[in-house]
């Protein structure tokens, strides 16, 4: 997402990311990798807990999830990952956005 920014500011469209890592390590990552939006530690699970984010313990954990959510607060398009490397590529997420009243 962060090579593509510019394409989802220009929708108006606000980024954030919730990892399980603390605040240390989320700012410490961000700072290292320049990534122009909003992360949020949850090392406690609790947003991934609302929103039934998959739990695989061979997988080591919490799989990656992705949801759109719209002006209005709901859920317009989510996507429950069965790997790390099962995450929706940027135009696929765009096209959705498109799709989204203004």
């Amino acid at each position: 997402m962060r090579d593509d920014y510019k394409m989802f500011t220009k929708r108006n469209v606000k980024i954030l990311v919730v990892a399980r890592h603390d605040d240390a390590k989320m700012k410490k990552f961000w700072a290292e990798n320049k990534l122009p939006y909003l992360g949020i530690p949850d090392p406690e699970a609790k947003l991934g807990n609302l929103y039934h984010q998959q739990k695989k313990l061979m997988k080591l954990g919490l799989m990656p999830a992705l949801f759109i959510i719209d002006k209005t607060g709901k859920i317009a398009f989510a996507h429950y990952s069965n790997g790390m490397s099962d995450i929706p590529k940027n135009d696929v997420v765009l096209k959705v956005l498109d799709t989204l009243a203004p």
